[in-house]
């Protein structure tokens, strides 16, 4: 019985995925968690790995396709008898020197092999530009929507690699300069996700007025947060917290602690601990409401870490959050936002997070309120921490590092009660560290 390999999850909020390109051909063998496709959504572009070793019996979605999360879209016969990379023959379209080789001479003239071999060696209908350039699936499709002759752009990526910023930065010159006579209609771009519309208002392109077609990611974003507004009735709380202890220790500690471990330690890991342990008292934090009028609570404290990119906010996930110390947290920050800056999350990065921490603060921020990323009982938005005079518990007049946390909720899941709880927890934690602190 064939395994079916299903398109994943990229990210709480995503219903759907595309086929930006198959890695791997019908009658290929495969390793488990080996690559076999591109998946391109609204929010990431990853590799998808094999959930099984065994042969790619068939491909049930095509190039450029777009299907529902969950729908099958491939077929794999498990084997425990995959040919080494010693094998005599390697498929001529394998991407690089990890792809696996197909099964041995005899097996590849089989009936069912000479089938799939003479549909996956049918000619695809790829403008030569195409064949010469070396195009990230992404880039091929945003020039197909905008019709964009490929030759024209030059790649930055490596060996020249025409990148989805490339598409965008030669679509933004294209807008900057002058129009021209009688200019003929662009391509009409691929219908992307509607948002609900005011009474219409137009604006014509000139000195005073600049016309930015979002991208698909933007446009992601944009239906995310209108349909998280519709669908949970936010509320919203707001604590001063005194993170003056916390502040002083970072200035002694925080370069000795980047020289000695190789990464940065902020305010970010120790809210994400003070989070997580307000979060085991308070556990209805930890839900969603379902469609059927159910609450979960989920037992695992995944959290959510918002990273700002150039194209869009992503919210990759630290897994079991509440078991890491805060260098640990540390650590985990750093490398996520790294990797999600550099385009390079996994299908694991963007699943399974069920609570979110938004550091609005780094833009210097001093109140913020956050949309909750469905479908989340609530997020967590830590501003920036800044000195003032508070008057003190005796009554004195002190300089202190003082931060607002704002909490957005879903008023179905919880009230005041809760939520208030949750709030003087995180900062009853927060203001609990003394002038020495142990961060392992």
């Amino acid at each position: 019985m064939p395994t079916p390999v299903q398109m994943p999850r990229l990210g709480e909020s995503v219903s759907e995925g595309t086929i930006g390109a198959w890695l791997k051909k019908e009658g290929d063998y495969v390793e488990r968690d080996e690559a076999i496709a591109e998946v391109i959504t609204d929010k990431i572009n990853a590799e998808l790995p094999s959930p099984v070793a065994g042969r790619l019996t068939k491909i049930l979605v095509q190039v450029d396709e777009t299907v529902a999360v969950g729908t099958d879209i491939a077929l794999i016969e498990e084997s425990a008898d995959v040919p080494s990379e010693s094998s005599p023959e390697a498929p001529a379209t394998a991407p690089g020197p990890d792809a696996a080789p197909v099964a041995s001479p005899a097996q590849a003239k089989t009936p069912v092999m000479e089938k799939a071999a003479a549909r996956t060696a049918a000619p695809t209908e790829k403008p030569p530009t195409e064949e010469r350039q070396r195009i990230s699936p992404l880039a091929r499709r945003l020039a197909r929507e905008h019709g964009i002759d490929l030759s024209q752009i030059q790649g930055t990526g490596l060996n020249g690699r025409v990148r989805k910023e490339d598409i965008l930065a030669y679509l933004e010159k294209q807008r900057e300069q002058p129009p021209v006579a009688a200019p003929s209609a662009p391509a009409a771009p691929k219908p992307a996700p509607t948002l609900p519309q005011p009474a219409a208002v137009s604006f014509e392109p000139g000195e005073d007025v600049q016309i930015i077609e979002p991208g698909r990611m933007r446009l992601a974003i944009a239906e995310h947060m209108v349909r998280s507004k519709h669908t949970s009735p936010h509320a919203t709380a707001v604590v001063e917290v005194d993170m003056t202890n916390i502040a002083k220790w970072l200035e002694r500690n925080k370069a000795a602690f980047k020289q000695r471990e190789g990464y940065a330690l902020s305010y970010v890991p120790f809210v994400i601990k003070a989070v997580c342990e307000g979060i085991r008292q308070y556990p209805i934090l930890n839900s969603s409401w379902t469609e059927d009028n159910k609450i979960v609570i989920k037992k695992r404290i995944n959290m959510g870490v918002a990273v700002a990119t150039d194209a869009g906010l992503v919210v990759p996930t630290i897994y079991d959050a509440d078991q890491l110390t805060i260098a640990g947290l540390a650590r985990k920050v750093n490398d996520l936002a790294a990797r999600a800056r550099a385009n390079k999350l996994t299908i694991q990065d963007m699943q399974g997070s069920t609570f979110v921490v938004n550091n609005t603060g780094v833009f210097g921020t001093i109140i913020s309120i956050p949309i909750i990323n469905q479908p989340h009982a609530g997020i967590l938005a830590m501003n920036a921490v800044v000195k003032r005079p508070v008057v003190t518990e005796d009554d004195a007049i002190a300089i202190r590092y003082m931060m607002y946390l704002c909490l957005s909720f879903d008023h179905r899941l919880l009230d005041g009660a809760e939520s208030g709880g949750f709030m003087k927890a995180v900062k009853t934690k927060l203001e609990s560290y003394g002038k020495e602190i142990d961060v392992y």
